[in-house]
């Protein structure tokens, strides 16, 4: 008699159960929230332009690590040259000044459709992007990173 209550014992599988659910909520939220997204850029180092061609002109974009930002005008008609200091606001970059800047500057060169960001080794991973992002919002077609150095 013994040895059938030995064989007839039952499984508690609440434990695993929870476990199962907890994996379930928690594999449906990160599939929600994972995305994929790309950034077409293209490399600003190396000249593969002919020779004695005129580059068409060009915005560099150099970020430091306080949120300061220059922009400067390369390749400008008639040898031009344009340099402009934006100071951070304090929290960062200042988002409206650079915003209003950029929108001049595709306003007096319609032609400009190549922007390079330049950051420094610490300076935010935000907002390189947001300045690129930017950059897409007026119709710049080559967006570039390069380092600064």
């Amino acid at each position: 008699m013994d040895h059938d209550k030995d064989l007839n014992f039952e499984i508690n599988i609440l434990p695993i159960l929870d476990i199962l659910s907890v994996l379930i909520c928690f594999l449906l939220l990160t599939a929600v929230w994972v995305q994929i997204g790309t950034l077409d850029t293209r490399q600003a180092i190396g000249d593969n332009s002919t020779a004695g061609a005129e580059n068409p002109p060009s915005l560099w974009i150099t970020v430091d690590t306080q949120g300061a930002v220059q922009l400067s005008m390369r390749d400008l008609p008639n040898k031009k040259t344009y340099e402009e200091q934006i100071r951070s606001s304090g929290r960062g970059v200042n988002w409206e000044v650079l915003e209003a800047k950029i929108q001049a500057l595709k306003q007096q060169w319609p032609d400009l459709k190549t922007g390079v960001v330049r950051p420094e080794a610490q300076a935010s991973y935000g907002d390189v992007i947001r300045i690129m992002d930017q950059l897409k919002k007026f119709q710049f077609e080559g967006v570039g990173l390069s380092p600064l150095g």
